[in-house]
């Protein structure tokens, strides 16, 4: 798997580790749909930078699918976070 890629859309949030006290910026990322099968299947790389790093491509029916699949992908992963992590904006306020 290509650890790089070039974004197209991005997101920058700070991550709150409350059990140590850290907090870091993280990077969500996702890449430009391809076709892995044209007309069958697409993809799109994603990767949350500072924290997870690159993760497996997105895949879906086709480019529109695999962007919208990635997306909500990485909002259903920082929702799994344990409570001892905590997601915030840049400015402080609370992501979620």
């Amino acid at each position: 798997m290509d650890d790089d890629f070039t974004a197209v859309v991005e997101r920058t949030l700070v991550l709150h580790d409350h059990e140590t006290g850290q907090k870091g910026e993280i990077r969500l990322a996702i890449g430009q749909p391809y076709w892995t099968e044209p007309g069958i299947e697409a993809a799109c790389p994603v990767a949350v930078h500072g924290y997870f790093g690159r993760l497996a491509d997105i895949r879906g029916i086709d480019p529109l699918s695999a962007l919208t699949l990635a997306i909500k992908f990485l909002e259903t992963l920082l929702e799994g976070l344990p409570e001892t992590r905590t997601v915030h904006w840049p400015s402080g306020e609370a992501y979620f």
